[in-house]
């Protein structure tokens, strides 16, 4: 399976974001580049939220996706938000791998709406990666809002659950993107 970009052209009034590019992932991979640069644009048109100006995209069907805002529903608890995917997880299963992100017996219970922000984006993430349907992951700053300790328990979950399916993970974070060793692709305005 690959996610297969082919001369992509994507302008937002005079200002050019996409300019003829193409790329073919078949691996987790990392994008980097400056803020404006048009990562994120990227990522939504692989997800059907943005159109092309032109150019082709294949293989980004049944993706994952991990947004930069943690969309939980509020009223579930981590967990339930995790199982809600409906891709045959189970709650234990849900809760034992949120317990591998330093979620405490008590954060379980708590609905979304009562957790931390990087509560909340480490299980965005998780429910991301444990989307057992998924033939693809798009990650936009996965690892945003979690201390030091806690990006690297991330990043070592990410290689574990991501496997071998192709993976473009956005992040500004250098030192996230070497611990995770994927390789990198700088996205330059």
């Amino acid at each position: 399976m690959s996610i297969i970009m082919d001369d992509l052209c994507k302008r937002f009034g005079e200002k050019t974001v996409l300019d003829h590019f193409s790329w073919t992932v078949n691996r987790p991979m990392v994008l980097m580049g400056p803020s404006g640069c048009g990562k994120t644009t990227l990522l939504r048109i692989l997800l059907g939220l943005e159109r092309l100006d032109s150019g082709t995209v294949t293989g980004a069907e049944t993706p994952a996706a991990v947004f930069q805002e943690d969309r939980l529903c509020p009223q579930l608890t981590a967990g339930d938000n995790l199982v809600l995917t409906g891709h045959g997880l189970t709650l234990r299963e849900a809760e034992t791998e949120l317990r591998t992100l330093g979620f405490a017996e008590s954060d379980l219970k708590l609905p979304a709406c009562r957790l931390s922000g990087g509560q909340k984006r480490r299980a965005a993430l998780l429910r991301a990666l444990l989307c057992k349907d998924a033939k693809t992951l798009l990650m936009d700053e996965p690892f945003t809002g979690m201390d030091a300790e806690l990006v690297v328990q991330a990043a070592a979950v990410t290689v574990r659950l991501a496997g071998a399916r192709p993976v473009i993970l956005v992040t500004h974070d250098a030192a996230a993107a070497e611990m995770l060793g994927w390789p990198v692709r700088h996205f330059e305005e």
